[in-house]
């Protein structure tokens, strides 16, 4: 072979034009030994016969790079960062080192092809072109969307891996992935729509049969399937071994399905063709038993040329094989009553139509009693469906002197009524005349009164039997009656207890819920009470009306340190913290100090209320202060002996007054004349530590002092 070689060492070397190396007689290679290449946007760098081996250094492209021959990657391979990048690729990828593929397109579209090296490649975009089979020979990863076309992808023992979420990652218009032993096709979902594998094998029968997994939720989950061309026995899963409810499973061909993260539920829709196939009408599932098992829950119908079977909510991935098979028919035989010997043969009816029914006195599907003879007799009936599959269901039939009739009651089976009821007494059918006692004829009568009912019922052949007696219990219903211990008529806050006699049965009551003979009504409505008596039987109460006047809302009006309640009424008392304020019983009242205020009083639709408590901070503005122009008590805190200084601008007379929290004057006031400077000492270590508040009057200006003894 004649082999040209161009090296790239020890350089940088950014391509901005378009390259192309070709030698028409000669296979190229261009080999970099170092070099770091960028292939811009737009760039167009095409290896005419001839391959690139990228040895050692790095290539970045953000063009487009064109190879006839193989692309091999010892060092360093990138899409630069961007998503213009495009690798065309016409013989074996090969990555040996770090493929960064950013948002690049790798177009393989030579004849068959294989992605090899020792690291793992893992494409964004990858498109399958060209002709032949694509192979893998290690594993490979896919970000963004695989593009298979009408190619074979062939992953052999190794794992293709679909990173991207949306079931729209993977297209194909006839192409497939084909895997073999512990080879697979991965998608990672996180969505709940129907992610379609699309697999195949073109080893022996070639095929191409899809499977669908449709998870439960958004979570994140990572499945992983293969399509297996071969007997499932071959591989360990023996399709004779079978539940007993199923007749056989595909030997064809089957599929392997494992759930490798996550932990959903997921719809498993198997694809196949009815002509090459054969039909089929369920999913089965190797279980560790070992054998397959119906797996139930299944919907039948059509998608894309094939025949589908969808298993719902499926969530057992312990054992990956999948199958489709089919199950023994249902089948059902319809019970004939008792017959005299004496009596016409009967017609055997069974589902679904068409099998065959044996047995003694069996003939053409009719039963004769007097062909078989006393006693029970065993009928059987086959049924064979169009793939071969056979059941039976069988039934026994006694024939004696004489029928037996039943009666049974439509109010479920019991045999007693609540007064005003009624219930239905119906014979057991097969008869041509029927007589009751004490009277009525038909196989149905209808009952309203206690007593002994039974039925004489005569069949076709003249055949008479007694029914046994059903004794008929009528109840008498509830009549509850309710009464109020007080007033119905109260202000809110208050309540009336409505009662009914007890031990009558259940009881429900009207509005408040309760279960008991009496309840407690706290507010406005129409009230009765349901009682149902331990027979079932129900009474409805009278209805008492109960109306509460609502309370007022009431609330307090701020005017500086002045507070007012409105709307006004009367009884008024101020509270303070929760603790009512002695001698505050008016509609006013000035603060002496910050805190929670809220009035009680009787509003003006003459019930109790109360206003909303108020978060007073106490009024110790500029203008207060104007007065004095030094004004301090030292020490505070304190023991109990301090002292009052001040200084005013004007001479003035001095008031000094010293409450507790409650507003309560503690001792006289002290009252210092005309002056303008003023040191007044203080003693109160006799009272207990807590707050206390001092009020410095001077001229028209009044300032609270808080002062905390401890």
């Amino acid at each position: 072979m004649n082999l040209k070689t161009i090296v790239m060492k020890n350089f940088s070397l950014v391509i901005l034009a378009v390259c192309i190396f070709y030698d028409a007689s000669a296979q190229f290679v261009v080999f970099n030994n170092g070099a770091e290449v960028t292939v811009s946007q737009g760039c167009i760098v095409t290896i005419v016969t001839g391959d690139l081996d990228n040895d050692n250094g790095t290539i970045d492209n953000a063009g487009r790079i064109t190879v006839d021959g193989d692309l091999v990657n010892s060092d360093v391979l990138t899409g630069a960062a961007t998503n213009t990048g495009i690798f065309n690729v016409a013989g074996d990828w090969e990555n040996n080192s770090v493929f960064t593929a950013d948002q690049s397109l790798v177009n393989l579209n030579g004849a068959s092809q294989t992605v090899t090296g020792t690291q793992i490649s893992s494409f964004y975009n990858l498109n399958l072109l060209g002709s032949g089979i694509k192979s893998l020979d290690l594993d490979a990863e896919v970000n963004g969307v695989l593009q298979l076309n009408n190619l074979e992808l062939a992953t052999d023992v190794n794992t293709l891996r679909v990173l991207n979420g949306s079931s729209t990652a993977v297209t194909e218009n006839g192409g497939f992935v084909s895997s073999l032993g512990a080879g697979r096709m991965a998608w990672s979902t996180n969505s709940t729509d129907t992610y379609v594998f699309p697999l195949g094998s073109s080893v022996g029968t070639p095929r191409i049969r899809p499977v669908a997994i449709t998870p439960a939720s958004t979570s994140p989950n990572i499945f992983e399937a293969r399509f297996a061309n071969v007997d499932a026995t071959s591989e360990g899963f023996d399709v004779s071994q079978i539940s007993p409810n199923l007749c056989f499973v595909n030997d064809a061909f089957y599929h392997l399905i494992d759930q490798t993260s996550g932990s959903d539920a997921a719809d498993i829709t198997h694809y196949y063709v009815l002509a090459d196939d054969g039909d089929w009408s369920k999913g089965a599932h190797w279980q560790s038993t070992p054998q397959w098992e119906d797996m139930m829950n299944e919907t039948i119908g059509t998608a894309g040329g094939y025949n589908t079977i969808t298993n719902l909510g499926w969530s057992d991935f312990s054992n990956p094989a999948f199958a489709l098979s089919n199950a023994l028919p249902d089948v059902a035989i319809d019970a004939v009553a008792p017959l005299c010997e004496s009596a016409d043969p009967v017609a055997l009816n069974a589902s679904p139509a068409g099998g065959d029914y044996f047995g003694a006195g069996v003939s053409n599907g009719m039963f004769d009693p007097n062909g078989a003879g006393q006693g029970t007799h065993t009928i059987t009936y086959v049924y064979t469906d169009q793939n071969g599959c056979s059941n039976t269901a069988s039934i026994d039939i006694e024939v004696g002197q004489a029928p037996v009739v039943t009666v049974t009651s439509s109010n479920s089976g019991s045999l007693e009524l609540c007064d005003g009821e009624s219930m239905d007494l119906t014979a057991s059918s097969g008869f041509v005349d029927y007589t009751w006692s004490p009277s009525g004829s038909g196989s149905t009568i209808t009952v309203t009164d206690g007593g002994q009912y039974y039925v004489i019922a005569t069949d076709a052949n003249g055949c008479q039997s007694t029914s046994a007696v059903a004794n008929v219990t009528v109840h008498s219903n509830p009549e509850p009656v309710i009464t109020a211990n007080g007033p119905v008529n109260f202000c809110e806050g208050e309540s009336v207890v409505l009662s009914t006699a007890p031990n009558q049965g259940t009881y429900e009551w009207e509005i408040t819920n309760g279960i008991g003979s009496s309840t407690q009504v706290t507010q406005s409505g129409d009230y009765f009470v349901t009682v149902t008596n331990e027979f079932g039987c129900v009474g409805v109460s009278n209805t008492i009306t109960v109306d509460v006047t609502p309370m007022d809302e009431a609330v307090i009006l701020e005017n500086g340190n002045d507070l007012t309640v409105d709307p006004p009424g009367s009884g008024y008392q101020w509270f303070l913290n929760g603790d009512p304020i002695p001698g505050a019983t008016g509609i006013e009242y000035t603060a002496i100090q910050s805190g929670n205020y809220h009035v009680e009083y009787i509003g003006p639709n003459g019930c109790p209320t109360s206003t909303y408590v108020l978060e007073f901070t106490l009024q110790t503005g500029v203008d207060e202060l104007s007065i004095f122009d030094v004004l301090e008590v030292y020490p505070n805190p304190g023991e109990g002996q301090f002292t009052i200084r001040g200084q005013m601008p004007t001479y003035e007379e001095v008031t000094i007054e010293l409450t507790n929290m409650l507003g309560q004057a503690l001792q006289p006031a002290v009252v210092i004349g005309s002056t303008n400077n003023f040191i007044q000492p203080m003693d109160i270590s006799s009272y207990a530590n807590g707050v206390y508040f001092i009020r410095i009057h001077a001229a028209d200006s009044s300032v609270t002092v808080r002062y905390i003894k401890s």
